[in-house]
């Protein structure tokens, strides 16, 4: 039994029982509140926005396999993450729509996913809630080529290299997010339904029901207003066992940013960020934003040869205002007055 057997074992077992985790996850979780809630797509009213974050977990993991020549050849085998969304606030709809593509490579499987959501926004005087339903195809792959067993010939990998598993399936996600002026919390849940298989095995691995429970809070020290404090906190469970995120951050005059994150029992991450133009008076410029966060891994998947030193995860975002600035100008009666239209 090789190594990078032993990863996908632990992997699935690791998240799926201990963390009960199943979903793709990112240290700067921040920025993918909508892969994990609905009501969250376009939470930031009158923009449009994309969003990639690029994850590569458990950076260094190999396992060794020997070729038909017996020869012993040395494969990569942590997993990757690749995230993209782009969501946006439409006035007509009296919400936002939001798209987003996923790419998870774990262990042996390929999982690629699509989501198609619309938050509903309901405006109140203290803030904005957004209620929030996705539509989720995914598709997921097994892929045998790097199977190296102690007995040749074994059929059961035979017959999944000849016939390249896959399977499709439909879900949908619900979520409610609600945002104040200086704080917002949210709860979702992915996979509801669980079993809505499209094609492929009926009795192979299904994506699990996850619940979210998150929020963060802006605090602007008194004492010098160019400085912000933001704590923020994920919850994880299957309603089996959960896993905690926490996150601090300390962002400077609203361009620079840095801080650390903490995962029970996975890893502790340094974060550093910039919105470089975000005092500019151009507006296509001040949506810009960048993020670098290394995680140093805690478990024992770290610390060995050929095992995990870290994770590395990218993330680049960048928004714009689709509406005009409110404008009101008169002419004629003073009795009149005209609200441009754009």
């Amino acid at each position: 039994m090789r190594k990078s057997y032993i990863l996908s074992v632990v992997l699935f077992v690791f998240t799926a029982g201990v963390f009960a985790q199943q979903d793709a996850q990112f240290t700067l979780f921040q920025w993918a509140t909508p892969y994990y809630n609905a009501g969250a797509i376009g939470e930031q009213s009158n923009t449009l926005c994309f969003t990639g974050i690029f994850r590569q977990q458990y950076t260094g993991w190999n396992d060794y396999i020997v070729d038909a020549n017996g020869n012993q050849k040395k494969y990569n085998t942590s997993p990757q993450q690749i995230y993209f969304s782009m969501e946006s606030y439409l006035r007509k709809l009296h919400g936002s729509l939001g798209v987003s593509v996923i790419k998870d490579k774990i262990g042996y499987f390929n999982n690629v996913g699509v989501k198609l959501g619309y938050s509903f926004k309901l405006r109140i005087p203290t803030g904005s809630l957004g209620i929030g339903l996705q539509a989720q195809l995914l598709s997921q792959k097994l892929d045998p080529s790097h199977f190296s067993p102690t007995q040749e010939g074994d059929e059961l990998i035979n017959n999944m290299a000849a016939s390249g598993e896959s399977w499709l399936d439909l879900d949908f996600n619900f979520g409610l997010f609600y945002k104040a002026d200086r704080w917002n919390a949210g709860i979702g849940v992915t996979q509801i339904a669980e079993k809505i298989r499209l094609s492929g095995d009926k009795q192979t691995l299904k994506m699990a029901r996850n619940l979210y429970i998150h929020g963060g809070y802006t605090w602007v020290l008194p004492w010098d207003p160019s400085w912000e404090i933001l704590p923020q906190a994920l919850i994880k469970t299957d309603f089996s066992a959960a896993q905690f995120d926490l996150m601090l951050l300390a962002r400077y005059n609203g361009i620079l940013w840095f801080g650390a994150s903490y995962r029970i029992q996975d890893a502790v991450s340094v974060l550093f960020g910039a919105r470089p133009f975000f005092n500019s008076s151009n507006n296509y410029l001040k949506g810009l934003e960048m993020g670098l966060g290394y995680s140093f891994t805690t478990s024992k998947l770290g610390f060995k040869t050929d095992r995990s030193y870290g994770d590395i995860e990218i993330m680049l975002r960048y928004c714009f205002d689709i509406y005009k600035e409110e404008v009101f100008s008169g002419y004629g009666s003073t009795r009149s007055i005209y609200k441009n239209q754009y």
